[in-house]
């Protein structure tokens, strides 16, 4: 496997501030930097390539015809348990997440020219190896249980307090040693990296390494799109019994909800 062209992206929406964060690794190089929203200013800042064989986008990606107000599973499994108060995702089907969804969108159609034409596994672009990457979800599987009790972030701190923690508790060199991403940089990058966009985009490039690795755990369906994760076999054990249990509640959920439809008079 090669690890030799992959693009991470921290979408990042603000008109005047450069929010959107960039990692690659490319010819031998891994590198990052931060930049505004418009492609005009973003092109200039990834680096000449043929192709990208995987590009991570952090921010909700949904099939072209998908409404706006679709309720998505990978967001639900993640909205509820355990993952409500470590590392639950905004919805994306109404307020500021109908924002986010454009623009991951709109981030998503400036550099599909610039992905591989084979997926590397469930994509709601047809044709196109591009993934959805979601950073706080991606650390907080990784971190142990006791970790959790130690100290809360902030909501608006959150990603950074997960960062530090993996940081603290050496999930990186583990995943990078399971995935066989053997480049020292990496790790290095990752490490001394203190800029939020930028941290962002390390972890999307690391989402973009599992995938190329055929190594991600991806969640999600057909209809809403997918999460791509960590292995599974590295997940903390409270991160793999919260999935199992949002999950099976979400399978029981279902027939209670076509039942109570099919009970409902009819409107007259």
């Amino acid at each position: 496997m090669s690890f030799d062209s992959l693009l991470g992206i921290d979408v990042g929406f603000s008109q005047s501030r450069p929010t959107t964060g960039i990692a690659w690794s490319l010819a031998g190089t891994v590198d990052s930097v931060k930049t505004h929203s418009d492609w005009e200013r973003r092109r200039q800042k990834i680096p000449p390539a043929t192709t990208f064989s995987v590009i991570a986008i952090d921010g909700p990606l949904t099939p072209p015809n998908a409404p706006d107000d679709l309720a998505r599973l990978c967001e639900r499994l993640f909205i509820r348990g355990a993952f409500h108060t470590r590392c639950k995702p905004g919805l994306s089907h109404h307020g500021y997440g109908r924002l986010l969804r454009k623009a991951t969108t709109e981030t998503a159609a400036q550099v599909a020219h610039l992905a591989a034409a084979a997926p590397v596994g469930p994509s709601v672009i047809p044709g196109t190896a591009i993934i959805e990457a979601f950073p706080n979800a991606f650390l907080g599987v990784l971190i142990a249980d006791e970790r959790f009790a130690l100290s809360k972030a902030a909501k608006r701190k959150k990603f950074d307090w997960l960062y530090d923690h993996a940081l603290e508790s050496g999930v990186f060199a583990e995943l990078l040693t399971f995935i066989g991403w053997n480049d020292g940089r990496v790790l290095e990058r990752v490490t001394v990296e203190r800029d939020h966009e930028r941290r962002a985009a390390w972890i999307c490039l690391l989402t973009a390494a599992c995938a190329a690795a055929g190594k991600a755990e991806v969640v999600g369906d057909e209809a809403g799109g997918w999460i791509w994760l960590p292995p599974a076999a590295l997940w903390a054990g409270w991160a793999r019994r919260a999935l199992a249990e949002n999950r099976a509640a979400q399978m029981c959920s279902r027939p209670l909800a076509r039942a109570a439809r099919q009970t409902q008079p009819p409107l007259l």
